[in-house]
């Protein structure tokens, strides 16, 4: 639940839930610090990037800057995920670096989504991280691993943690899941070797948090490139898109963001299809979308949800619009540098 909602069904039922989930986190948090449960590390450089809430925060593109950067800087990067919501099993190469070697459907939405997107970085799934970065390194001898979605993964020990935060949702209500959007409690932060917050500077509770638990940190912004055809690949400029109709369909975390995102760029919207995050669509729900499309004569939707749509509508154009995460270069410098000085 996202929303700050009350009620006997938010309060009444979830909430003795989130109490059960919370003291499970907190205790094998506790196991990990006291050493009972070992962690491990890995003889090349570990970037782990993730949140302490659920989605929402733009893991997908601050993986794809930090993997360019790196690369830019002259390092060969890998980036290691889980597959959330993948088929595959065991460790799995999404892409060489060369080719892409699996379908969304069996790496997951967001892993194939980073391979399409990043050349030359080998993208690669497994649920146990330590077994998935020991592959890497075997086959692939990067200098840096990035963990994708890893704040919660502890078994692995990094050498930068880097935590992402909204500065619109914060933590939601303040509740641990599934009563609210936490993920882990607050004091999780402490783990944290910088923060980045998307959409602003952090305020009220992210703002005492960080200072609280000394995570220091900067905001990033999502910006808008492109939009373009899943199917053919035609592009356009993002600016292009004022007063242009078109029906949004999404599946992700948090969809208000993708419809302000649209809404800014001055798209006249059509009513939404807005499905669960990860949504994997069937025959219904393409009838659906092929029939909105029809009646406003255009489709937009995200790139995570494009991967899984191309080559599966027919008689509609469906655009995905492109999203980069973009971060003050004079801010980079003076605060995230010197955190990544001992990797690059």
């Amino acid at each position: 639940m996202r929303k700050k909602e009350a009620g006997f069904f938010g309060h009444g039922v979830l909430y003795p839930l989130s109490v059960v989930y919370g003291f499970a986190v907190r205790t094998r948090a506790l196991l990990y610090s006291l050493n009972i449960l070992p962690s491990h590390s890995l003889p090349r450089k570990v970037i782990s990037i993730g949140n302490i809430t659920v989605g929402g925060t733009g893991k997908t593109p601050v993986t794809i800057f930090f993997a360019e950067f790196f690369r830019k800087n002259g390092k060969k990067v890998a980036i290691l995920s889980r597959g959330y919501k993948g088929s595959a099993k065991g460790v799995a190469i999404v892409s060489d670096g060369k080719e892409v070697l699996l379908s969304p459907v069996e790496s997951g939405d967001e892993p194939y989504l980073m391979a399409v997107r990043l050349k030359g970085i080998p993208v690669v799934t497994c649920a146990d991280r330590v077994k998935g970065g020991q592959f890497i390194i075997e086959r692939f001898s990067p200098d840096i691993i990035i963990l994708d979605d890893a704040f919660q993964h502890i078994r692995l020990k990094r050498d930068v943690n880097i935590a992402l935060l909204d500065s619109v949702e914060g933590f939601g209500a303040g509740y641990l899941l599934p009563r609210g959007i936490l993920r882990e409690p607050v004091s999780a932060l402490r783990r944290a070797d910088f923060a980045l917050v998307k959409g602003g500077p952090p305020k009220g509770k992210e703002w005492e948090a960080l200072q609280k638990y000394s995570v220091p940190c900067m905001s990033f912004t999502y910006r808008p490139s492109v939009a373009y055809e899943i199917n053919t690949g035609e592009e356009l400029a993002a600016a292009s898109l004022v007063f242009k109709t078109a029906v949004p369909v999404c599946g992700i975390a948090n969809p208000s963001s993708f419809l302000d995102t649209l809404s800014s760029l001055g798209v006249k919207l059509g009513r939404p299809l807005v499905f669960s995050d990860h949504h994997a669509y069937g025959e219904k729900e393409i009838s659906e979308i092929e029939k909105a499309g029809a009646a406003a004569g255009m489709v937009i939707t995200t790139e995570k949800d494009g991967v899984k749509l191309k080559g599966r509508t027919k008689g509609v154009k469906i655009y995905a619009l492109r999203i980069d995460a973009e971060l003050d270069p004079g801010q980079f410098a003076n605060y995230l540098s010197p955190i990544l000085r001992g990797v690059w």
